[in-house]
């Protein structure tokens, strides 16, 4: 049986002496949690770092400050940013985190996700040479056994992503569909929790509730800088703040930095006791490549559309080992058809689309205190008393005082019959909401471009750290790639017989800047991995390039970002590092 995990607040432990340790994580989020854990199977013991606690403070959250470059977002897509991350975080604001969303606490951005996982497919690794600086040093097949284990963590069932799904769903693809050949079927899986049925996975809660032996937590803990011995080659410590801004120093023979795509070339951008430029810059890369997952709104169906439309491209429930796993259906161009088209990889889905006036959407403003208007979303609540009760109701059911035994069990009989309704539950936290259509939503992967960056800014945080500074772009072929989609998916919906959708008024004005696309909170690639020193941060085992006993994990360490969200990813790359530390000396 797992021991308890030792959990203490930096500042609580005063002038105790810390000892060296053979591994030091910094960040206790999905990579860290995950390397710790993955340590402690292999008998090897591990310190982790949160600056965090166990949930997230707004004293905490003020050092998640990220700034960005003048002119990366128009007055539309700050609005459309604050309303689409907004929802999901507790403490989360547009004008704090300019770039990027970020949970500062154990468990860190599983905070605030939905659960919606999936793989890279085998495309994503791959050189093309339509896609600059594209290639990974490591292949899908690689990655096999540890995704495995990253799936089984997240409380996922198979990892299948793709139009193979309908053999183990045991029917036929919806018909009619549009032709395989271009359009293929994808899907989505959501990680459940396995503490509280209707919540999504967090994987702070269930680290604490397995804990594995031989790691030891400290919170309130924020890592200012990597520390070298005398040679600059090696590192041995970090300098650390407490809660009060009192400073350590904590030795560690070997140091992982897993604090997020922004915070990792942060550090190493300020750790500049022996290096100048920063630590593992010597060609100038840290920061360089920083990649998001472009998305936007591309298509809509006519209201009578609605019905067969959500039918076909909704969610499936799938009985395995661990009871009923949902899968959501959407749409991806083939390989083929991004080759032949110049395009990224991509993919499109369903979403509802919530009425201006719905009551749920206009109570969460009047609680965060962002209501625009105080009349109309009161308003809003008062003429929608059905769908506040059901609510409530909702609610009482998520309730601690709710039997657990009962409302698993009511879960699992939602999920076998009415998936749908059961994935409805999880991406609006239990919330009904007023619908008026059925839209197509669009996301894909960025080409990297080493002139997106983060840097460091002239203006401090409270700890005297600079803050992060995010040069963003979105560049032509991300707009190429889903304005073809959108078309993609028009003309292919006609062919089949199915009802066509509406294409996006920034599309069908051929807007060039893209005003309707924004980031999905997804950061990746500041820390890129490449076999040559002249094209990554990181090798091919996520070391620092001349830099002995420094690691990196996340998503900072992709070349690319393919299309899928990158938990699960992230994950999986995290086990594949730990059983590497575990073997070496």
């Amino acid at each position: 049986m797992p021991s308890p995990l030792p959990i203490e607040d930096l500042a609580a432990i005063g002038d105790a002496r810390i000892e060296k340790c053979d591994f030091l994580i910094v960040g206790g989020g999905p990579a860290g949690l995950t390397i710790a854990r993955g340590l402690a199977e292999a008998g090897r013991s591990s310190l982790v770092l949160e600056s965090g606690g166990l949930v997230e403070h707004e004293s905490t959250e003020a050092l998640n400050e990220t700034l960005c470059e003048t002119g990366t977002w128009s007055p539309h897509q700050a609005v459309k940013r604050e309303r689409f991350h907004a929802h999901q975080t507790r403490m989360w604001a547009h004008g704090r985190q300019a770039f990027g969303v970020r949970c500062r606490a154990l468990g860190g951005s599983t905070a605030a996700w939905a659960g919606k996982s999936a793989a890279f497919s085998e495309v994503d690794f791959a050189a093309r040479y339509w896609v600059p600086d594209s290639g990974w040093p490591v292949s899908a097949n690689d990655l096999v056994r540890y995704l495995d284990k990253a799936a089984d963590a997240l409380n996922l069932g198979i990892n299948c992503y793709d139009g193979r799904l309908w053999d183990h769903l045991r029917r036929a693809p919806p018909q009619p569909h549009p032709d395989p050949s271009v359009l293929g079927s994808f899907f989505w899986q959501f990680a459940r929790s396995t503490l509280a049925p209707t919540d999504v996975l967090r994987v702070g809660e269930e680290f604490i509730q397995a804990a594995p032996r031989g790691c030891r937590v400290l919170t309130g803990a924020t890592v200012l800088e990597v520390l070298t011995d005398e040679s600059g080659e090696r590192v041995c410590a970090v300098r650390v703040a407490d809660a009060s801004g009192a400073r350590r120093t904590i030795e560690a023979q070997t140091i992982i930095l897993a604090a997020s795509a922004i915070e990792n070339a942060r550090l190493l951008l300020n750790s500049r006791s022996r290096h100048a430029n920063g630590l593992g810059n010597d060609r100038d890369l840290v920061g360089r490549y920083l990649l998001d997952h472009p998305c936007a709104r591309v298509a809509s169906f006519s209201q009578n559309a609605i019905a067969s439309m959500s039918q076909l491209y909704g969610f499936y429930g799938l009985r395995g080992k661990r009871g009923v796993s949902m899968y959501m259906h959407g749409l991806a161009p083939t390989a083929r058809v991004q080759e032949e088209e110049g395009i990224l990889n991509c993919a499109a889905y369903t979403m509802g689309e919530r009425a201006p006036d719905d009551p749920w959407s206009a109570a969460k403003r009047l609680l965060k205190r962002q209501s625009e208007s105080r009349l109309s979303d009161a308003h809003a609540i008062l003429k929608s008393p059905g769908i506040m009760a059901k609510g409530l109701a909702r609610l009482a059911f998520q309730s601690d005082r709710f039997p657990k035994a009962w409302s698993r069990f009511a879960v699992n009989q939602v999920l076998r019959y009415r998936p749908g309704l059961a994935v409805e539950e999880y991406l609006t936290r239990g919330l009904p909401h007023k619908l008026v259509g059925l839209s197509i939503d669009a996301l894909c992967e960025q080409a990297p471009d080493r002139d997106n960056r983060i840097q460091l800014s002239s203006r401090n945080d409270r700890f005297g750290m600079p803050l992060p500074v995010a040069r963003w772009r979105i560049g032509e072929l991300e707009i190429r790639t889903l304005t073809r989609l959108a078309h993609i998916l028009r003309l292919e919906f006609g062919k089949a017989g199915l009802p066509q959708p509406v294409i996006a008024p920034w599309i069908a004005d051929r807007d060039t800047h893209g005003v309707d696309i924004i980031d999905m909170g997804h950061s990746a690639g500041t820390t890129r991995m490449a076999s040559d020193p002249g094209r990554g941060v990181v090798d091919a085992d996520c070391k620092v390039h001349g830099i002995e006993g420094l690691y990196v994990a996340g998503a900072s360490i992709f070349p690319t970002c393919g299309h899928a969200n990158p938990t699960l990813m992230i994950m999986t790359f995290a086990y594949r590092l730990a059983e590497h530390l575990a073997q070496r000396r």
